[in-house]
């Protein structure tokens, strides 16, 4: 039995940035477990869900069973055309990515994206295809691993927990996600709180298993082949990475001219194709802060093709 969809975050601000209603064809780039779409649904439009993980996909399917305006796609929201294709639809009104991984996936230890439960060193969206955290962390130097946590962590104390790792494979295969644990508590000076250190270590660890800002670069890049004009953006984001990342990329596309500020004439040849929609990052009221810790950290950034 699939569980009833989730609580999504800044769901009534997703719904009206994306303007649902009849007609409108919205991709769910990241279903999980349909409350976003579960919305744009009963707002009388069009979804195609997107997903990599094969239990959304699975929720995806029993609800397509009762609402026939649902398609399910699994897959990347990186190869979006091909997801496009594969539903029949020539373009989209609508794109919808709520990133980052959704609490249900935290509670299954046999994922391995929780570091509070014994499971496997697993961290893949995706189980079946791709190297996992444990292989990573197998094959990789001790400076590698130090830069890993440090460029997809933003952990200061990286080499030290590198150095750790490193030491204790020597003597045994880290392969579950308890072993991490240990290793980066052992890592850690006295007085230093374990878990914002460990929340980034196993942050950076899934970002570099599926890729997660290489995705979203690509699927961004693909946005001009994927929405019609008119057609609209909105991203939730979780982590400074993630944000800056759409941050920068609509702040360039919504100029005329990229050029270097000293640059006298422009020679880009750039023309604006995206019109923000959000004066900065939209956040959660407190209420619903109070209600869905989940959305604490969340911020909405939303536009639309010009």
């Amino acid at each position: 039995m699939i569980a009833a969809p989730h609580v999504p975050v800044l769901r009534e601000e997703t719904l009206g940035l994306l303007a649902a209603g009849p007609g409108r064809r919205i991709i769910d780039g990241t279903f999980g477990f349909g409350g976003h779409a579960s919305g744009l649904l009963e707002a009388g439009a069009d979804v195609l869900g997107v997903d990599l993980d094969a239990v959304a996909q699975a929720a995806c399917r029993e609800l397509a069973g009762r609402q026939p305006c649902l398609r399910c796609h699994h897959g990347s929201f990186r190869d979006l055309p091909a997801a496009l294709a594969g539903a029949g639809w020539d373009a989209a009104d609508g794109l919808l990515l709520d990133l980052g991984v959704s609490s249900r996936q935290l509670d299954d230890p046999a994922k391995g994206f929780s570091y509070r439960a014994d499971g496997p060193l697993d961290l893949r969206f995706d189980q079946t295809r791709g190297d996992t955290a444990a292989d990573l962390l197998a094959s990789l130097d001790e400076a590698a691993i130090a830069d890993l946590v440090w460029k997809w962590g933003e952990e200061r104390g990286s080499r030290r927990i590198a150095r750790e790792l490193v030491r204790r494979r020597i003597e045994a295969p880290i392969a579950t996600t308890t072993q991490v644990r240990e290793a980066v508590q052992a890592s850690l000076p006295r007085g230093v709180k374990p878990e914002p250190v460990l929340s980034r270590v196993f942050q950076a660890l899934r970002i570099a298993v599926n890729d997660e800002l290489g995705s979203l670069a690509d699927v961004l890049a693909s946005l001009e082949r994927v929405l019609r004009p008119g057609g609209r953006l909105v991203v939730i984001s979780y982590h400074s990475l993630e944000d800056r990342l759409v941050k920068r990329f609509i702040d360039r596309e919504r100029r005329d001219c990229v050029c270097q500020p000293d640059t006298p004439i422009c020679v880009c040849g750039h023309h604006a194709w995206l019109r923000p929609l959000t004066r900065g990052a939209v956040v959660a009221s407190a209420a619903e802060q109070n209600v869905n810790a989940r959305s604490r950290s969340a911020k909405l950034r939303a536009a639309e093709i010009i």
